[in-house]
């Protein structure tokens, strides 16, 4: 696995473009009874996370949020709110009209972002993290898809996905938070590190490690110079669990998918609050 993934308009344009490619695969490949799984996402089953993949595109496309009625139980803020108005309005659609809709989602967007020129690319803009280049939203968007992904392979048990430039794209901007996390969400003191080793499950490569180093900040290094503080070991799909809050920390810890070695309370501190994902 390569991390990180380069920022070059192509590279960002592909990865984007395979995100939606790699999920409409998956949804082609679903079971009939297997759209109604229920996922993580509270109040969404399969259907709803990829229609909430296609509607949120079609907001970035300036679409106006549809005005219905809807179960705002989950509702945490102005973007929930336009989620599930979105979603209401698309539940009146088969499977495979949405999946029709994710692939000429895909292909518009293929061809879109082929026309745009590397001042484009540079040009800042709104994004989920803020005020970004336009490689730097389309990283955003192509981790957010991928995530999804992960959601639907969840629930209905088809685990996947978890090599290749779409994840490392993902794993990429994780990276550009992990910082974060682990020094003001975690509270790793000055002078402690953080190592986590990320497996992928079914693969006989070595976990995928990334090293944290608190030094006045708390940031991604490429090595340690001494043993880390604190070692958080778990597969991919469970930390992804974490990081998007799907999932309670304690159940994972307690199934054996997160294992803490070191300092245990502040393992445990990191991990009880990775959830960053919006």
């Amino acid at each position: 696995m390569s991390v990180p993934r380069p920022m070059t308009p192509e590279a960002v344009s592909d990865d984007a473009v395979a995100a939606l490619t790699e999920l409409a695969d998956l949804a082609a490949s679903l079971e009939p009874g297997e759209w109604s799984a229920p996922t993580d996402c509270p109040g969404w089953d399969v259907h709803d996370v990829v229609a909430h993949v296609v509607s949120f595109e079609a907001a970035l496309d300036g679409a106006p949020t549809p005005e219905v009625d809807f179960d705002d139980q989950h509702v945490r803020n102005d973007i929930g709110r336009m989620n599930e108005a979105w979603i209401e309005s698309l539940r009146s659609r088969t499977a495979d009209e949405l999946l029709d809709d994710l692939r000429a989602l895909a292909d518009r967007r293929r061809r879109e972002l082929a026309a745009k020129s590397p001042e484009d690319f540079a040009a800042e803009g709104w994004s989920p993290a803020g005020t970004v280049p336009f490689a730097r939203f389309l990283q955003v968007r192509t981790f957010d898809v991928w995530f999804h992904e992960q959601d639907v392979r969840e629930a209905v048990g088809r685990p996947g996905g978890l090599d290749g430039p779409v994840a490392e794209r993902a794993l990429t901007e994780v990276l550009g938070a992990i910082g974060f996390v682990v020094g003001k969400r975690g509270g790793a003191p000055d002078g402690s590190s953080v190592r986590f080793e990320l497996s992928v499950p079914g693969s006989d490569d070595p976990p995928r490690t990334i090293d944290v180093a608190v030094e006045g900040r708390a940031r991604v290094v490429d090595d340690l110079p001494d043993p880390p503080t604190t070692t958080i070991a778990t597969d991919l799909p469970a930390f992804i669990r974490l990081a998007g809050g799907r999932r309670s920390p304690q159940d994972l810890i307690d199934a054996g998918r997160v294992r803490i070695e070191g300092d245990a309370e502040l393992g445990e501190r990191i991990v009880r609050n990775l959830a960053y994902v919006i």
